[in-house]
């Protein structure tokens, strides 16, 4: 992506830089490099509807930082450019059309690219993508409310489905293991602990709920699915049903779980006392996963139970899925190609440091210096470019 847009800034836009554009590209610039990623991106955006330069290097910007926005602002790029530049606009929208899933979208755009001379790209790789691919992605299940687990995990509740996961494997690198007394091995941390409680308690509610359509659901205070429930909430009732009842503590560990997980406590106790009914979604959460839960599966040790179980037991796996989210799609799947997630969690520290910088694009790694440069990188690596993910292995 870096690449493609820098032949079309260095091209051929038929006007020339002004001198504002050139200003606030290098201001945008500036602020990215300290690390102002939004200061740099209001600098972009002021100049991006007057001024064309400005407006390709703000789809730079947003394709760069993986921003949803990107592809609107590569269509409103397009039509400004031509030839080449509009080549190049038009296959980056069908990568970020075919990633999004809109085959509508990408083989509209195809028809652009192979307008403005064509490419790589073939007819049957739109045919190949399903329309609802968003809808087929693979998930695997988290016990209880995602509310719930996100309060247990630390993780936002602003996060979309598919940054959840990579958003926990940061917790879990970060915080989930530290070193055991005698240094020799990695134990985990209470936080981590604590998590793994919560979904020991979140799988014997959702056993209650299995029998009323994973719902919580106690119809009258003295019925017996009252006495299960406040069991596994670490509770009992003091005093008869009625406006007299209390509910006291009895197992100080599931009571911790129920208050830290936002359990609905007040509101169950509210409907005791009034002898009405309570009701409590309690169906498990889907959460997306990257390549399919076979794959991470593939390279645990212990391969029985939930992948979520089996997710939060390895820290290396937990690193390698935040690695491999870094990394552009195009590269990861090249990468994923030639190493089974055994030997890509060797270089998992890599990935999460240095990922973002990997690009592979029609199999040849990019590279300082471009094709010029390849005899360079062969005596460096070992490997050249033209040699695609072999080349960072």
């Amino acid at each position: 992506m870096r690449v493609l847009l820098s032949v079309i800034l260095a091209g051929a836009i038929c006007a020339p830089l002004t001198q504002a554009s050139e200003t606030d590209i290098a201001k945008a610039r500036l602020f990215e490099r300290e690390g102002d990623s939004l200061g740099a991106r209001q600098v972009l955006q002021r100049s991006a509807d007057d001024d064309l330069p400005s407006l390709i290097a703000y789809a730079e910007f947003l394709d760069r930082h993986r921003e949803t926005e990107a592809r609107q602002t590569y269509e409103k790029v397009l039509p400004k450019v031509a030839g080449q530049q509009a080549n190049g606009v038009a296959r980056r929208l069908i990568e970020l059309d075919l990633i999004a899933g809109d085959r509508d979208a990408a083989i509209r755009h195809y028809k652009t690219f192979q307008s403005t001379g064509g490419g790589d790209i073939t007819p049957s790789m739109l045919q190949a993508l399903n329309p609802d691919a968003k809808a087929a992605a693979v998930t695997a299940p988290i016990p209880g409310p995602l509310r719930s687990f996100a309060r247990m995990a630390a993780l936002s509740p602003d996060l979309n489905a598919s940054e959840l996961l990579p958003a926990l494997a940061r917790n879990i690198v970060t915080n989930g293991y530290q070193a055991s007394a005698s240094a020799e091995s990695l134990e985990q941390t209470e936080f981590l602990k604590l998590v793994v409680r919560y979904l020991s308690q979140a799988r014997e509610l959702e056993k209650l709920a299995v029998s009323t359509n994973n719902t919580l659901k106690i119809e009258t205070c003295e019925s017996t699915q009252t006495a299960d429930l406040l069991r596994v909430l670490g509770y009992r009732m003091r005093g008869g049903c009625g406006s007299d009842v209390v509910l006291e503590t009895v197992n100080a560990t599931r009571a911790f779980l129920t208050i830290d997980s936002g359990f609905p406590l007040a509101e169950l106790e509210q409907s005791l006392r009034t002898n009405r009914p309570f009701v409590y979604d309690y169906r498990p959460t889907q959460v997306p996963v990257l390549y399919g839960t076979e794959y991470w599966i593939s390279a645990l040790d212990k391969q029985s139970g939930e992948f979520i179980d089996a997710f939060l037991s390895d820290p290396q796996i937990c690193r390698l899925y935040l690695g491999l989210s870094k990394v552009d799609p195009e590269t990861a799947d090249s990468l994923k190609k030639i190493m089974p997630a055994a030997k890509l969690k060797a270089f998992a520290h890599v990935l999460d440091f240095y990922g973002g910088m990997f690009e592979i694009r029609n199999g040849v790694a990019q590279t300082p210096g471009g094709e010029k440069a390849w005899g360079a990188w062969q005596d460096l690596v070992g490997k050249s470019p033209k040699d695609g993910s072999a080349f960072y292995e």
